[in-house]
């Protein structure tokens, strides 16, 4: 979240950057070897969303505006191709499910109308039919705006989202600003309010949202027994559900990481290890906007961003935990093995805000953020074999 805080506190602005949320479209088959290379996403992508239908790769929104591109696994040499654009507001930090051979894309941080003169956490929901190749803006509504929200299936029919921020408190932090206008000093008072709070006060999510897409209805599934998230890696393992790290106030991260598995119309959470340092006798920061997935029941997550000593800072009782402190993009990827988390590897490059798909035992990353902003249009793939990690 806190990008776009900033963001603001320079200028208010119509182009807002947050943390993308990570979306997983979950299915399970054979162990693959020799993974073909993809091709780049089309235009440098952050801030996105995506899926996977059938043997198809979905990515849109975020910096690619209101496009959305197509990727047909089988005939990868194709290269991607264009779908018809969305039609709602364009919008950063959206999450995608697929259900039952649809897409449906759940809210994110934009305007309601290309009159507003502010942005806001969006509640929309939008379907895609691949078969028709058509939008439509769906007759309902979250029942919490969804910014820093993480999303997944656990069967295939209904989403599942956890976390976000708080709507009124969202949006009234913008509002806030706008009110103070090019008044710096009144600005900076805003700012300050704002970013000096306990991570509770900031009310974020702690309700699991179901949405049924063949009932058009929203069901509780129960609350969440640890502060709220947002900006988390989601990930599923054998019809649990896997919650990695994520921030509980903006600028800072929690290292945790909690499985959620089902019971009944609940989920029951059980804290798993937390993630480890970097290297050894390093402290972890926690991560968001970080990537994640399964291979061969192993959890890998890479990439994320954090602010290195934002914990020391709060620990010695500044709330404003990340005050003076800069941003850094990560590159260190873990997996969860035999209960422990260990660091595997690295990606190719520091790397955040893009977006990971789950295909079968291997996991896709789709575009983000490197360091300082820059977007990339680069697609890796991770799997673990042989108890080794292999990237491509």
């Amino acid at each position: 979240m806190t990008q776009i805080y900033h963001q603001y506190k320079k200028k208010l602005s119509t182009k807002v950057i947050l943390l993308s949320v990570l979306t997983l479209c979950i299915t399970f088959s054979l162990p693959y070897a020799n993974a073909e290379r993809y091709p780049d996403v089309p235009v440098p992508f952050k801030y996105g969303t995506g899926a996977q239908v059938d043997n198809n790769l979905y990515v849109g929104l975020g910096s690619a505006g209101q496009s959305w591109y197509r990727l047909d696994m089988d005939k990868a040499s194709s290269g991607w191709q264009k779908i018809a654009d969305f039609p709602g507001q364009p919008r950063e930090q959206a999450v995608t499910v697929a259900l039952s051979g649809k897409l449906y894309v759940f809210g994110g941080v934009g305007k309601n109308s290309a009159s507003d003169t502010q942005v806001r956490a969006l509640d929309d929901v939008y379907q895609y039919d691949p078969q028709t190749n058509q939008w439509q803006r769906l007759a309902t509504r979250a029942p919490r705006g969804l910014v820093g929200t993480a999303a997944t299936t656990l069967n295939g029919t209904q989403a599942l989202l956890l976390g976000g921020v708080n709507k009124a408190i969202f949006d009234g932090y913008f509002t806030d600003l706008a009110v103070a206008g090019s008044n710096e000093t009144q600005k900076n008072a805003v700012v300050n309010a704002y970013f000096d709070q306990a991570p509770a006060d900031y009310f974020y999510n702690r309700d699991v949202l179901m949405y049924d897409p063949a009932k058009n209805q929203w069901k509780s599934g129960g609350q969440v027994p640890f502060l709220g998230t947002a900006g988390s890696a989601i990930t599923a393992k054998k019809g649990d559900l896997i919650l990695i790290n994520g921030e509980i106030k903006p600028g800072l991260r929690t290292a945790a990481v909690w499985q959620g598995k089902a019971q009944g119309a609940e989920l029951k959470w059980q804290q798993r290890p937390d993630l480890v340092g970097a290297e050894k006798g390093a402290v972890q920061e926690g991560l968001a906007g970080a990537f994640s997935g399964v291979s061969h029941d192993v959890v890998l997550v890479g990439g994320g961003a954090n602010f290195p000593g934002s914990w020391q800072q709060f620990n010695a009782g500044q709330l404003y935990a990340h005050k003076g402190l800069k941003k850094q993009w990560q590159q260190p990827i873990y997996a969860l093995v035999a209960n422990q988390w260990q660091v595997v590897g690295k990606l190719p490059q520091p790397l955040a805000y893009g977006v990971s798909i789950q295909d079968k035992d291997k996991v896709i990353l789709l575009g983000g953020e490197t360091s300082d902003g820059v977007a990339t249009s680069a697609v890796t793939q991770l799997s673990w074999q042989g108890g080794k990690l292999h990237l491509e």
